[in-house]
């Protein structure tokens, strides 16, 4: 059998395009996300308006949330997560009965 070819990663193509590429320089320190992604951003007013969106639409469709916070990363202010507050009596099935049954 010949020879295997090895992964072909992101590195690989960007030590092709530019051969003085260092890994080390493709990621933040803070928050480790890609410094060549196009990530949502803290202060950024277009980015906040699709977090509201995103929010707004998930507490419309899951009547168990009861709050989302979006988590950004302190140094750089990118978008990381979503932390959403669960209503665990829905969650768990336990509905609130009327009082009329």
């Amino acid at each position: 059998m010949g020879r295997r070819p090895k992964k072909l990663t992101r590195a690989y193509f960007e030590k092709k395009k530019n051969p003085k590429y260092d890994d080390k320089d493709a990621v933040t320190e803070c928050c480790g996300e890609p410094k060549t992604q196009d990530a949502m951003m803290k202060g950024n007013k277009r980015d906040w308006k699709l977090i509201e969106n995103h929010i707004e639409e998930h507490l419309r469709r899951y009547s168990s949330t009861l709050s989302v916070e979006p988590i950004f990363c302190k140094e750089c202010g990118r978008f990381q997560q979503y932390l959403c507050e669960q209503d665990v009596d829905q969650t768990l099935g336990y509905r609130k009965k009327n009082d009329r049954n």
